[in-house]
Protein backbone atom coordinates (compact mmCIF):
# COMPACT_ATOMS: atom_id res chain seq x y z
CA UNK A 1 0.00 0.00 0.00
CA UNK A 2 1.43 3.25 -0.82
CA UNK A 3 0.00 7.04 -0.58
CA UNK A 4 -0.97 8.85 -4.12
CA UNK A 5 0.23 12.46 -4.96
CA UNK A 6 -2.71 14.57 -4.88
CA UNK A 7 -2.88 15.30 -8.66
CA UNK A 8 -3.08 11.83 -9.47
CA UNK A 9 -6.09 11.24 -6.56
CA UNK A 10 -7.64 14.39 -8.64
CA UNK A 11 -7.69 12.32 -11.56
CA UNK A 12 -9.20 8.67 -9.74
CA UNK A 13 -11.94 11.44 -8.22
CA UNK A 14 -12.77 12.64 -11.49
CA UNK A 15 -14.25 9.14 -12.71
CA UNK A 16 -16.70 9.64 -9.97
CA UNK A 17 -19.39 11.96 -11.06
CA UNK A 18 -20.30 10.99 -14.59
CA UNK A 19 -23.86 10.58 -13.95
CA UNK A 20 -25.97 11.90 -16.95
CA UNK A 21 -25.78 11.51 -20.98
CA UNK A 22 -27.57 12.91 -23.65
CA UNK A 23 -30.31 11.06 -26.78
CA UNK A 24 -28.21 9.09 -29.05
CA UNK A 25 -30.40 7.88 -31.87
CA UNK A 26 -28.73 4.46 -32.88
CA UNK A 27 -31.10 4.19 -35.75
CA UNK A 28 -29.03 5.04 -37.93
CA UNK A 29 -28.20 3.09 -41.45
CA UNK A 30 -27.19 4.45 -44.48
CA UNK A 31 -30.23 4.01 -46.58
CA UNK A 32 -31.62 7.09 -44.61
CA UNK A 33 -30.68 9.76 -46.17
CA UNK A 34 -26.63 10.45 -46.88
CA UNK A 35 -25.27 9.14 -50.14
CA UNK A 36 -24.39 5.46 -49.01
CA UNK A 37 -21.15 4.65 -47.98
CA UNK A 38 -18.28 6.18 -48.10
CA UNK A 39 -14.84 4.09 -47.94
CA UNK A 40 -11.77 4.81 -45.70
CA UNK A 41 -8.78 3.42 -46.16
CA UNK A 42 -6.03 4.36 -43.54
CA UNK A 43 -2.75 3.50 -44.07
CA UNK A 44 0.80 4.56 -42.10
CA UNK A 45 0.85 7.71 -43.98
CA UNK A 46 -2.50 8.11 -45.53
CA UNK A 47 -6.11 8.64 -44.93
CA UNK A 48 -8.02 7.76 -48.29
CA UNK A 49 -11.37 8.41 -48.30
CA UNK A 50 -13.70 7.59 -51.47
CA UNK A 51 -15.62 11.10 -51.34
CA UNK A 52 -15.05 14.63 -49.61
CA UNK A 53 -18.31 15.41 -49.55
CA UNK A 54 -22.26 13.65 -48.74
CA UNK A 55 -25.02 15.40 -48.61
CA UNK A 56 -26.47 15.72 -45.05
CA UNK A 57 -28.00 13.20 -43.06
CA UNK A 58 -26.62 9.27 -41.71
CA UNK A 59 -23.40 9.43 -43.29
CA UNK A 60 -22.09 5.91 -43.08
CA UNK A 61 -17.36 5.34 -43.35
CA UNK A 62 -16.40 1.70 -44.05
CA UNK A 63 -12.69 2.66 -42.29
CA UNK A 64 -9.94 -0.51 -43.75
CA UNK A 65 -6.89 -0.40 -42.19
CA UNK A 66 -3.77 -1.55 -44.12
CA UNK A 67 -1.31 -0.65 -41.91
CA UNK A 68 0.51 -2.44 -39.40
CA UNK A 69 -0.45 -0.04 -36.48
CA UNK A 70 -4.23 0.04 -34.39
CA UNK A 71 -5.68 3.18 -36.15
CA UNK A 72 -9.01 5.32 -35.27
CA UNK A 73 -10.90 7.36 -37.48
CA UNK A 74 -12.52 10.37 -36.27
CA UNK A 75 -15.48 13.37 -38.29
CA UNK A 76 -14.22 16.01 -36.41
CA UNK A 77 -15.79 19.62 -36.74
CA UNK A 78 -14.47 22.78 -39.09
CA UNK A 79 -11.81 23.20 -36.50
CA UNK A 80 -10.51 19.74 -36.35
CA UNK A 81 -10.73 19.12 -32.46
CA UNK A 82 -14.45 18.68 -31.82
CA UNK A 83 -15.95 15.22 -32.29
CA UNK A 84 -18.91 14.46 -33.80
CA UNK A 85 -18.20 10.62 -34.06
CA UNK A 86 -15.48 8.27 -34.24
CA UNK A 87 -14.21 4.36 -34.76
CA UNK A 88 -11.50 3.21 -32.39
CA UNK A 89 -9.48 0.04 -32.00
CA UNK A 90 -9.55 -1.10 -36.13
CA UNK A 91 -6.70 -3.42 -36.11
CA UNK A 92 -4.47 -4.04 -39.15
CA UNK A 93 -6.23 -6.02 -41.99
CA UNK A 94 -9.64 -4.97 -39.78
CA UNK A 95 -12.95 -2.84 -41.41
CA UNK A 96 -14.94 -1.29 -38.71
CA UNK A 97 -18.25 1.20 -39.80
CA UNK A 98 -18.60 4.54 -38.04
CA UNK A 99 -22.09 5.43 -38.67
CA UNK A 100 -22.52 9.35 -37.82
CA UNK A 101 -25.60 11.81 -38.51
CA UNK A 102 -24.43 15.36 -39.72
CA UNK A 103 -25.95 18.59 -40.64
CA UNK A 104 -25.07 20.61 -44.05
CA UNK A 105 -21.43 22.25 -42.79
CA UNK A 106 -17.58 21.83 -43.11
CA UNK A 107 -16.20 19.61 -41.28
CA UNK A 108 -12.61 17.47 -41.29
CA UNK A 109 -12.01 13.29 -41.26
CA UNK A 110 -9.01 12.10 -39.64
CA UNK A 111 -6.85 8.79 -39.62
CA UNK A 112 -5.03 8.30 -36.40
CA UNK A 113 -2.49 5.14 -36.93
CA UNK A 114 -1.20 4.64 -33.76
CA UNK A 115 -4.30 6.01 -31.84
CA UNK A 116 -1.80 9.20 -31.24
CA UNK A 117 -1.72 12.89 -32.47
CA UNK A 118 -3.90 14.98 -34.54
CA UNK A 119 -4.18 12.50 -36.93
CA UNK A 120 -4.10 12.72 -40.77
CA UNK A 121 -6.44 15.18 -41.65
CA UNK A 122 -8.07 16.14 -44.48
CA UNK A 123 -10.98 18.79 -45.42
CA UNK A 124 -15.11 17.18 -45.72
CA UNK A 125 -18.10 18.88 -47.15
CA UNK A 126 -21.58 18.20 -45.96
CA UNK A 127 -24.20 19.52 -48.49
CA UNK A 128 -28.32 19.96 -48.00
CA UNK A 129 -29.49 16.54 -48.50
CA UNK A 130 -33.09 15.50 -48.66
CA UNK A 131 -35.26 15.26 -46.23
CA UNK A 132 -36.01 12.22 -44.78
CA UNK A 133 -39.28 10.58 -44.02
CA UNK A 134 -40.30 7.43 -42.45
CA UNK A 135 -43.26 5.86 -42.48
CA UNK A 136 -45.29 4.78 -39.37
CA UNK A 137 -43.97 1.66 -38.92
CA UNK A 138 -40.45 2.61 -39.57
CA UNK A 139 -40.94 5.56 -37.36
CA UNK A 140 -42.14 2.85 -34.86
CA UNK A 141 -39.10 0.92 -35.25
CA UNK A 142 -36.93 4.09 -34.68
CA UNK A 143 -38.46 5.40 -31.69
CA UNK A 144 -38.55 1.99 -29.86
CA UNK A 145 -34.51 1.27 -30.54
CA UNK A 146 -33.88 4.97 -29.28
CA UNK A 147 -35.61 4.18 -26.00
CA UNK A 148 -33.52 1.42 -25.68
CA UNK A 149 -30.40 2.55 -26.60
CA UNK A 150 -31.21 5.44 -23.78
CA UNK A 151 -32.31 2.83 -21.17
CA UNK A 152 -28.89 0.69 -22.22
CA UNK A 153 -26.87 3.77 -21.65
CA UNK A 154 -28.33 4.72 -18.44
CA UNK A 155 -27.57 1.34 -16.97
CA UNK A 156 -24.26 1.59 -18.24
CA UNK A 157 -23.90 5.20 -16.30
CA UNK A 158 -25.26 3.54 -12.84
CA UNK A 159 -22.65 0.42 -13.45
CA UNK A 160 -19.92 3.07 -14.75
CA UNK A 161 -20.66 4.99 -11.04
CA UNK A 162 -20.44 2.40 -8.56
CA UNK A 163 -17.63 0.38 -10.09
CA UNK A 164 -15.92 3.72 -10.00
CA UNK A 165 -16.44 4.64 -6.81
CA UNK A 166 -14.85 1.33 -5.84
CA UNK A 167 -12.18 1.49 -7.85
CA UNK A 168 -11.21 5.10 -6.83
CA UNK A 169 -11.64 4.13 -3.18
CA UNK A 170 -8.91 1.38 -3.93
CA UNK A 171 -6.41 3.44 -6.18
CA UNK A 172 -6.78 6.76 -3.53
CA UNK A 173 -6.22 3.92 -0.42
CA UNK A 174 -2.88 2.73 -2.10
CA UNK A 175 -4.38 -0.58 -2.38
CA UNK A 176 -3.01 -1.21 -5.98
CA UNK A 177 -3.62 -5.16 -6.38
CA UNK A 178 -7.13 -4.19 -6.02
CA UNK A 179 -7.32 -1.59 -8.62
CA UNK A 180 -5.36 -3.14 -11.12
CA UNK A 181 -8.10 -5.93 -10.59
CA UNK A 182 -10.99 -3.17 -10.83
CA UNK A 183 -9.65 -1.13 -13.64
CA UNK A 184 -10.07 -3.24 -17.09
CA UNK A 185 -14.05 -4.13 -15.43
CA UNK A 186 -14.65 -0.73 -14.67
CA UNK A 187 -13.30 0.94 -18.03
CA UNK A 188 -15.08 -1.14 -19.96
CA UNK A 189 -18.72 0.77 -19.41
CA UNK A 190 -17.17 3.96 -20.11
CA UNK A 191 -16.64 2.38 -23.26
CA UNK A 192 -19.29 1.59 -24.03
CA UNK A 193 -21.18 5.06 -23.57
CA UNK A 194 -18.37 6.79 -25.17
CA UNK A 195 -20.23 8.02 -27.99
CA UNK A 196 -22.49 9.48 -25.84
CA UNK A 197 -20.35 11.10 -22.93
CA UNK A 198 -18.34 12.91 -26.49
CA UNK A 199 -21.22 15.23 -27.12
CA UNK A 200 -20.33 16.61 -23.44
CA UNK A 201 -17.68 19.25 -23.90
CA UNK A 202 -14.58 18.38 -22.32
CA UNK A 203 -15.66 15.65 -20.24
CA UNK A 204 -14.11 12.80 -22.78
CA UNK A 205 -10.41 14.50 -22.78
CA UNK A 206 -10.79 14.68 -19.54
CA UNK A 207 -11.69 11.32 -18.67
CA UNK A 208 -9.82 9.64 -21.57
CA UNK A 209 -6.77 11.30 -22.66
CA UNK A 210 -3.54 9.59 -23.86
CA UNK A 211 -0.38 11.01 -22.59
CA UNK A 212 0.72 11.50 -26.63
CA UNK A 213 -2.11 13.85 -27.04
CA UNK A 214 -1.23 16.41 -24.39
CA UNK A 215 -1.06 19.72 -25.28
CA UNK A 216 1.70 22.11 -23.57
CA UNK A 217 0.39 23.33 -20.38
CA UNK A 218 -2.63 21.06 -20.46
CA UNK A 219 -3.06 19.10 -17.02
CA UNK A 220 -3.25 15.13 -17.79
CA UNK A 221 -6.18 13.32 -15.65
CA UNK A 222 -7.83 10.35 -16.00
CA UNK A 223 -7.84 6.82 -17.37
CA UNK A 224 -4.91 6.54 -18.73
CA UNK A 225 -2.99 9.13 -16.03
CA UNK A 226 -4.06 6.02 -13.51
CA UNK A 227 -3.11 2.87 -15.89
CA UNK A 228 0.24 4.31 -16.37
CA UNK A 229 0.84 4.62 -12.65
CA UNK A 230 -0.37 1.53 -11.61
CA UNK A 231 1.32 -0.27 -14.87
CA UNK A 232 4.77 2.32 -14.45
CA UNK A 233 6.77 1.68 -18.05
CA UNK A 234 10.16 -0.03 -17.11
CA UNK A 235 12.90 1.39 -16.68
Amino acid sequence: MRPRPLGLLAGALLLVPLAACTDNDPSASSEEGGAGTISVVSTADACDLSATEAPSGNLVFSVENQGDEVTEFYLLGDDGVRIVGEVENVGPGLTRELVVKAAPGDYKTACKPGMTGDGIQADFTVTEGDEVVLGEDEQALVDTATSQYALYVENEVEALVEETKAFAASYVAGDDDDARDAYAPTRVHWERIEPVAESFGDLDPRLDLREADLEDGQTWTGWHRIEKDLWPPAD
